[in-house]
């Protein structure tokens, strides 16, 4: 990585220089390298950061300028009284044709993994939520397996593929660590979809286990409900449809009514320059 050399060649630079300049002197010397190695790996990381964060903004630019047209043209099919499944699909299609010209955008973060190596991971991680968003999952998975988790619903969209590929191992895995990283009301989609596959999986008593600890660790009336749920036997009537869009972004459920809606935002809370 080009910052880390250049960051110790300024040091050697100026120890050899003080040393030549001020001999007898080490230890000074040594702090005033180590000065001059913070200061250009600062100045560098800086400039990516400022970099990648226009990049950032260049790419959720361009989705709201989509959702925005989109909005428009649903709301003017809905005054026509036009709806229903073909006209979802058809917007569904228009959002994933513009997402996929975003995501190009974000091959600008390639010549700056030779500053930044976290750069390409944040510039895949976004990539991973993108693709999931538009339902590209076999695009997504190798993102999404490496993503930086910095918000819940990353890491909900990690453990949902990490179930959908039969890997539940590393889904309870995914699910501890995000339990104790994303406290009160942040953990509460990861609680609900943890629930929701342990149900799937016939584990009834596990779920009546994680929503009990939920229920006490969060404010969500969902939980509560499908905890009371559990317990007593109404396995049917086991559900996080209150959780709305966020629970359907996931694509496990559709909406029981067929209606038009628009995707769900970029990113969750703790994407940066999204928020």
């Amino acid at each position: 990585m080009l910052t880390l050399v250049i960051g110790i060649l300024t040091a050697a630079a100026v120890w050899f220089g003080l040393h030549f300049a001020w001999p007898g002197h080490p230890f000074w010397n040594s702090v005033a390298a180590l000065f001059g190695f913070l200061g250009v790996g600062l100045l560098i990381n800086l400039q990516v950061k400022k970099r990648l964060e226009a990049i950032f903004g260049e790419v959720q630019s361009s989705i709201l300028e989509t959702q925005e047209h989109l909005r428009r043209k649903i709301t003017m099919l809905q005054n026509k009284m036009q709806g229903g499944p073909r006209v979802q699909a058809m917007v569904e299609k228009e959002q994933a044709e513009a997402i996929m010209k975003s995501i190009q955008i974000l091959d600008k973060v390639t010549p700056l993994k030779k500053w930044n190596l976290l750069a390409v991971r944040q510039a895949n991680t976004l990539r991973g939520q993108l693709l999931f968003q538009i339902k590209d999952f076999a695009a997504a998975d190798p993102y999404l397996d490496k993503a930086i988790i910095m918000d819940p619903v990353t890491l909900a969209m990690k453990m949902t593929r990490l179930y959908k590929r039969g890997r539940l191992e590393e889904v309870a895995k995914s699910f501890q660590k995000g339990i104790r990283r994303f406290k009160d009301e942040k953990a509460t989609l990861i609680y609900a979809l943890y629930s929701w596959i342990l149900v799937e999986e016939g584990r009834i008593d596990e779920a009546v286990a994680t929503l009990f600890e939920a229920k006490s660790k969060t404010e969500s009336e969902v939980l509560k409900q499908n905890w009371e749920h559990l317990a007593n036997g109404r396995l049917k009537r086991f559900s996080n449809a209150g959780l709305g869009e966020e629970w359907y972004a996931l694509h496990l459920e559709a909406p029981k009514a067929p209606r038009i809606r628009q995707q769900a935002g970029v990113g969750g809370p703790g994407m940066g320059p999204f928020r």
